[in-house]
């Protein structure tokens, strides 16, 4: 059975995280850390709706959780943004200012390699290979 959870964060300090996919029309992200010797499964993140972003293509540990209003606030006149309905500002770092504005974020754990398919393209059902699924609201 997949387990699913909505959750406020999603805490990842210690992996290596990539942009491994944009769509055409760059309005989906997705992030990805691989299985290692320390992790047992595939940790990705996707990003819908997305209006803008200010992230590296690498970054290692992530912490992504919703920007409060006084972040929202900061980030939004710093880089002169205007977040619509339906968006929210998501933070990527507890370091950096990297964050991502789009709709409400999804991740998955699955037991997939660096080369198969994103969880959300082609796993999403499949029991025998996603452990857990989630939302960041």
């Amino acid at each position: 059975m997949i387990r699913n959870e909505t959750t406020a964060e999603l805490e990842a300090p210690d992996r290596l995280f990539q942009i491994t996919h944009v769509s055409r029309t760059h309005t989906q992200l997705w992030l990805q850390a691989d299985a290692n010797s320390s992790h047992q499964y595939r940790l990705e993140v996707l990003f819908q709706d997305v209006k803008y972003l200010c992230v590296p293509f690498m970054l290692r540990g992530l912490s992504l959780r919703r920007a409060d209003p006084e972040q929202t606030r900061r980030l939004t006149d710093l880089h002169d943004l205007v977040v619509e309905p339906g968006s929210n500002v998501y933070l990527l770092s507890r370091s950096h200012d990297w964050f991502v504005v789009s709709s409400h974020p999804l991740w998955a754990e699955a037991t997939l390699s660096y080369s198969d398919e994103p969880v959300f393209w082609s796993h999403t059902g499949n029991e025998d290979v996603v452990v857990s699924m989630g939302t960041v609201r």
